[in-house]
C-alpha cells in the first residue's frame, strides 16, 4: 500500500505542520492533557464550587480585627466644626492602659512634648518654642474627645498620629496617659 516515498512525504507533512503550532497547542489538542487549561478558576473572595463545578454563591467576609481599611481613612472627625467635647472616652483609666498609653507616649510623643508633658522634649528646640505643654490648664481644660482628635489627625505643627498609632483604643490610652501627667 505505502511505499517508502509516500511514508517520508506522509512524515514530511506532519514534521511540517507541527512546526506550524506551539507545543502547548499542539499537546492541548490530545484530550487527557487538557485538564490545566480547561479547570474552573475561583478567584479571591468567591465561594466554593457545588458537584456541577458551579458557583455556589460569593462570600461576603468581614476584615480581621485591628486590620487598616481599604480606604486608608476612618470616618471623618472635623476638628474645627466638630464639638469634640461630646466625644467620650471609652477607655477607663486603669492601670493597664495608663502603662499602655505611657509606651505609646514614649514611642511617638516624649521628642516633642518630653517625658513630663511640659514641651521641652529632645526636638523641641527646632520648633522655637511652639510645642505646647501638655501639663497647662489651657491643655488640663480640653476634653478627652479634644485630645484624642488631636492625636488622630495632627493640628498646626502637631503631624497627625492616627496613620502611625492606629488602634483608636490606643490613642485613647495614650489620653489616658496625658491626665496622668498632668495630675502630677
Amino acid at each position: 500500500m505505502f511505499d517508502r516515498r509516500h511514508l517520508a512525504l506522509a512524515l514530511a507533512v506532519v514534521a511540517t505542520s507541527a512546526g506550524c503550532t506551539t507545543l502547548d497547542k499542539a499537546i492541548g489538542s490530545i484530550p487527557i492533557f487538557t485538564t490545566m487549561q480547561d479547570q474552573i478558576a475561583i478567584r479571591p473572595f468567591e465561594g466554593p464550587l457545588d458537584s456541577n463545578m458551579q458557583k455556589q454563591f460569593t462570600f461576603h467576609f468581614v476584615p480581621p480585627d485591628g486590620s487598616v481599611p481599604i480606604t486608608g481613612h476612618e470616618d471623618s472627625l472635623d476638628l474645627y466644626t466638630s464639638d469634640l467635647r461630646n466625644i467620650p472616652n471609652p477607655v477607663p483609666a486603669t492601670p493597664a492602659s495608663i502603662e499602655r498609653g505611657g509606651k505609646i507616649f514614649d514611642t511617638y510623643c516624649i521628642v516633642c512634648h518630653g517625658p513630663q508633658g511640659h514641651g521641652d522634649g529632645t526636638v523641641s528646640g527646632r520648633f522655637m518654642g511652639i510645642v505646647p505643654a501638655l501639663t497647662t490648664d489651657q491643655a488640663k481644660g480640653r476634653s478627652d474627645g479634644y485630645l484624642y482628635a488631636i492625636i488622630r489627625e495632627g493640628r498646626g505643627a502637631m503631624p497627625r498620629y492616627g496613620d502611625k498609632i492606629r488602634d483608636h483604643i490606643d490613642r485613647w490610652n495614650v489620653v489616658n496617659y496625658v491626665r496622668t501627667l498632668q495630675a502630677q
